[in-house]
């Protein structure tokens, strides 16, 4: 009897997700969690049964971009990777993972090729669906943490391609999503990045890890060092779910003192995409030394404005590091350090006294906390200024089936799953 790789696949899921929730909660705690969500995955599971695609129109690509969400498209991020695939020739389509009400009413589903326990059907059907709706040489996968991703991998690697996990940022959070491993490839910013992964005490799947760094940073960023005459300060914004941390909300205030009692420093303000500034609207209108850039300014354009810069926890950190930028840690709550900024940096800054203080230092040994950001720069980015360049050239290599670029650095990554179940 033929092997069902499908059918094992969701039982080592079923294993997973239960210690997932073992690494929080108690066992009874668990166990409630892990019925209500498997509860729900069945009802996906049973009307996904009932809703299959009738009639499918197939597009082959070379490469399928699956952003997290729609709203992942029009944030952009990933501009500059796909113009520069498809100005090389490549076919790219760019598509968002649906929610699973949108995905039954459209019938985005075909039945996988073995059987699968009803729970996990509607995330195999919906794997299945989009292998066999595109045809990719590559899927360029973009949400940590997908149910979809090993059912995915068992989809494509059917059909001789191959699934790519694109990182968006370094691994360097805590988050239970970044446990989730069952990729063919996995393009990750740098060796801290790696390091953080294999610090993990629990991974699912296995994966070729591959350093090909940010796909988001090219020679925009090879920028020569500011001056500290400048007086400039540009302020890297937490996403809206950390603004409304009391942590953050200290850290905020702390740098928004600062600003209010040094008119002489002029503050650029570069907020979340999704943040709605409230903090620094209110402050830009009674201080004209506060500047709140609009939403279309790149972040080159602002690093090229400023001489220092401050930061809470943003990934915009490492090309502010890599654009020879000094940086100055504001942490007045608490909140964990995942780049270990306080050791390339300097003690965390929790007061308005003690910003003020650090920005006089900087000024008086520039050069100096300058060849600090860029050793950072180093350790979280492999390639620095082309990781565009690298991240094209090691896809290409997957898609053609040739090494890897020389300068590339890869290695495996195991599997993490103890035999608990629930």
């Amino acid at each position: 009897m033929q092997n069902n790789a499908w059918k094992s696949k969701a039982e080592a899921l079923d294993r997973y997700r239960w210690l997932l929730l073992r690494e929080r909660h108690g066992w009874f705690g668990s166990l409630l969690r892990f019925a209500r969500d498997a509860i729900r995955d069945w009802c996906f599971g049973v009307c996904a049964r009932c809703r299959q695609e009738r009639s499918l129109e197939v597009t082959s690509c070379d490469f399928l971009l699956l952003q997290s969400a729609p709203k992942m498209i029009a944030l952009g991020r990933k501009k500059r990777l796909i113009e520069t695939l498809r100005d090389r020739g490549h076919t790219l389509i760019e598509t968002a993972l649906q929610t699973p009400g949108v995905i039954l009413r459209q019938r985005r589903l075909i039945a996988p090729p073995f059987p699968v326990p009803t729970r996990y059907f509607g995330f195999a059907a919906h794997a299945e669906w989009l292998a066999s709706r595109y045809r990719p040489k590559i899927l360029l996968n973009d949400r940590n943490g997908s149910p979809y991703s090993p059912f995915l991998r068992l989809a494509l690697n059917a059909r001789l391609s191959l699934l790519v996990q694109l990182a968006h940022a370094t691994t360097l959070e805590t988050s239970r999503r970044l446990g989730m491993n069952d990729y063919d490839d996995y393009l990750l910013f740098g060796a801290s990045s790696e390091a953080a992964l294999r610090k993990r005490s629990l991974i699912f799947g296995t994966s070729t890890l591959i350093l090909s760094g940010s796909h988001l940073i090219d020679e925009t960023f090879d920028m020569p060092a500011a001056t500290p005459a400048m007086k400039t300060v540009l302020v890297l914004g937490v996403g809206p779910d950390k603004e409304k941390e009391a942590s953050y909300q200290k850290s905020y205030r702390v740098t928004s003192e600062w600003a209010m009692s040094h008119p002489e420093s002029f503050v650029l303000v570069k907020p979340h995409p999704r943040s709605k500034v409230v903090l620094w609207r209110e402050m830009a209108k009674d201080h004209s030394n506060v500047e709140i850039l609009p939403s279309g300014t790149s972040l080159a354009d602002a690093l090229a404005r400023s001489s220092i810069v401050i930061n809470f926890i943003s990934n915009a950190i490492l090309e502010a590091s890599l654009a020879k930028r000094p940086i100055i840690y504001v942490n007045a709550g608490g909140h964990v350090d995942i780049f270990d900024q306080a050791r390339a940096f300097g003690d965390a800054i929790e007061t308005p006294e003690a910003l003020a203080s650090r920005i006089l230092e900087i000024e008086q040994d520039y050069s100096t906390h300058v060849a600090a950001s860029e050793k950072f720069a180093h350790f979280h980015l492999s390639g620095g200024f082309h990781g565009l360049q690298r991240t094209v050239a090691v896809l290409e290599s997957l898609m053609n089936r040739t090494e890897l670029p020389h300068d590339v650095e890869s290695m495996a990554l195991a599997e993490i799953l103890p035999m608990e179940t629930p």
